[in-house]
């Protein structure tokens, strides 16, 4: 339950005003997908930019969400430290980003796993 509670924090922080979304039958249109390109965008932003912000945030927030997964289900697909700095998930992202040009067509989300399992292995 907590994890959907955090993703749909994530999502309202991210999500455009959802008036604008509505089409003439009252019913909200599903939100635009949200790719690794889009966040790598967000991450490329001046030092306290708005842009820059949404970036930290999301990286925070995905790692929170994944941290939760894993105590759940007894999963492990990284191993980021507790209280890692928003600044080196933002580096650790972009740094993947940049050497994966082909993974910037799928979801964010599966990219910062992807991301964050390459720079924060587990130890066996």
């Amino acid at each position: 339950m907590r994890l959907f509670v955090l993703a749909g924090l994530v999502a309202g922080l991210l999500a455009p005003t959802v008036s604008a979304q509505q089409n003439p039958g009252g019913s909200l249109a599903p939100p635009p997908k949200f790719f690794a390109r889009d966040l790598l965008a967000l991450c490329e932003g001046a030092e306290g930019s708005p842009r820059l912000a949404g970036c930290l945030r999301y990286l925070q927030a995905s790692v929170a969400m994944y941290e939760m997964a894993v105590a759940e289900k007894e999963l492990t697909w990284f191993c980021a430290p507790r209280e890692a700095p928003a600044v080196l998930l933002r580096q650790q992202f972009v740094e993947w980003a940049k050497e994966n040009a082909d993974q910037m067509g799928q979801e964010a989300i599966q990219a910062v796993r992807l991301a964050m399992t390459d720079a924060f292995p587990c130890q066996e």
